[in-house]
Parts: C-alpha cells; sequence; structure tokens
C-alpha cells in the first residue's frame, strides 16, 4: 500500500503554489493592460477637451471660487450683525443651490485627488502603524514602511503611496517565517506580492474612475448623440451649469446688497 510521504506532500503544495502564481501573474497582467488602455484613453480626452471646453472650464472655475467668496461673505456678515432675521424674507434661501455643482463634471488638468490620497493614507497607517508590531523584527518592518508612508504623503507622491501599498502584510512576513522549505517560502512570497500588485491596479484603477475627466469621458462615450458629437453635447451640459451658476451669484450678490442696506437701515434708526 503506498503511503504519502512529507516529500510527496512538499512536492504537491509547491505544485499548487506555482499553478496559483502563474494564475495571479496572468490575472496582474490582465488587469494592468486594463489600466493601461483606461489610462491613455482618459489622458488623450483630457488634452482633447482642454482644446474643446478649456473657456467654459475656466469660466465655470471662476463662477464657483466668487460663489464660495460670496457665500463666506454673506455667513460673516451676518454672523457680524447677529441678525436671526433674513431681509429678503424665509423663502429667500430656497432660490440657492450651493450644493448643485459640487459634482460638475469639469475636465481637470491633473487626475490628483486629495480625498482617495487621504484615504489611502489612513489605510496604510492601519496596515503598518508601529504600535500594532508583535516583536522587535516586525516592529522594525512596521517602522521601516510607515516612515516611507509618512515621507511620501508629505511629499504627495502618491505612485510611493501605491507602491508602498504593495509592501508584504506583517501577518504575512509571519506566513512566510514558518515555511520551512526555501522553494515553497520562495513561492509564496512571489505569490502573495503578485496579489499584492493586483489589488494596488485595481485601487489605482477606481482612482482614475473617480477623476472627474475619467466620468466625463465615460459620459461622453454614452450620449446617443448624432455623428458621434459628444463634445456639442458636453458643452450644452457645461454652458447650462454656467447659466445656472451665474443666476446663483447673481442672487447671491442682490442679497449682500439688500442685507448690506437692511443693515445701514437698521444702524440709522437706532
Amino acid at each position: 500500500m503506498n503511503q504519502i510521504t512529507p516529500v510527496d506532500l512538499s512536492r504537491q503544495q509547491t505544485d499548487k503554489l506555482r499553478a496559483d502564481l502563474q494564475q495571479a501573474q496572468r490575472e496582474l497582467v490582465a488587469a494592468e493592460a486594463d489600466l493601461a488602455e483606461e489610462q491613455a484613453a482618459v489622458n488623450a480626452f483630457r488634452m482633447h477637451a482642454r482644446l474643446m471646453l478649456d473657456d467654459l472650464a475656466d469660466a465655470i472655475a471662476a463662477l464657483l471660487a466668487e460663489k464660495q467668496s460670496l457665500l463666506t461673505r454673506l455667513e460673516l456678515e451676518r454672523q457680524a450683525a447677529e441678525a436671526d432675521e433674513n431681509p429678503l424674507g424665509p423663502d429667500a434661501e430656497q432660490h440657492l443651490s450651493p450644493d448643485e455643482t459640487e459634482d460638475l463634471l469639469v475636465p481637470t488638468s491633473t487626475p490628483r485627488d486629495k480625498a482617495a490620497e487621504k484615504r489611502l493614507y489612513r489605510e496604510l497607517a492601519r496596515r503598518f502603524h508601529p504600535d500594532l508590531a508583535n516583536g522587535a523584527a516586525e516592529l522594525a518592518y512596521r517602522t521601516s514602511v510607515m516612515t516611507a508612508v509618512n515621507a511620501a504623503y508629505t511629499a504627495g507622491d502618491v505612485h510611493a503611496l501605491y507602491d508602498l501599498a504593495g509592501e508584504l502584510e506583517p501577518g504575512e512576513l509571519r506566513e512566510l517565517a514558518g515555511i520551512e522549505t526555501l522553494e515553497e517560502r520562495r513561492l509564496r512570497e512571489q505569490l502573495l506580492r503578485c496579489r499584492r500588485r493586483r489589488r494596488k491596479v485595481a485601487r489605482q484603477l477606481q482612482t482614475l474612475r473617480e477623476d472627474k475627466t475619467a466620468r466625463l469621458w465615460r459620459k461622453a462615450r454614452e450620449l446617443d448623440e448624432p455623428n458621434g458629437d459628444w463634445w456639442s453635447a458636453v458643452r450644452r451640459d457645461l454652458e447650462a451649469a454656467k447659466t445656472r451658476l451665474e443666476r446663483e451669484v447673481s442672487l447671491l450678490i442682490r442679497q449682500i446688497e439688500e442685507e448690506g442696506k437692511y443693515e445701514i437701515r437698521d444702524t440709522k434708526y437706532e
């Protein structure tokens, strides 16, 4: 009767690790190709958008900045006057829509997303914080990685942050240390790093898809326009948003002027 020896078990484990690694490598290659293809398409769209939409994008950016400045001024003047009553009447506020354009799809010059960087930094801090170390070796590893994370975040180097997201987990290092044979340890480490790289690529793709230019690109592709005339449809949307912002800015200016008159009348009759 044949018995399975430790050598046979080790060989089976090695074969399985090798097959898992090959599958993970194929998935990684496909994911990287998808990311590269979408990045190239979005970047091309971004360059074309600058030519086709820069005038509207600049006008909208200026209106958004003016709107926020007016909203801030209005709030500061109200606080300074300590006025509980709105001089334009109780229904004046409902004509304003300060949040309507927060998610406006305007092409951006760069795809940097500071909120995404902050989320990634927090994730890395949870994974590699030295206070969670179990032993001196793990403490040294966590400290090394966390030092690099802090430096990359401070420098705004998002590519370095994504690279650090591919570092092995401390628990994975402990797992590797428990593997007896050199070949199994090598294959397991390659597999872990490959899977980590796959997750990194998935995170990069998610961040890319959250970028406003990328979302505008996807929206343009879905538009049902004669002869595929995306730009006319996109310009119509942006021109409508510009008109809406101009109305909101005008209303805010009138509101500030009216409140100023109200405060002057109040002071005059004291």
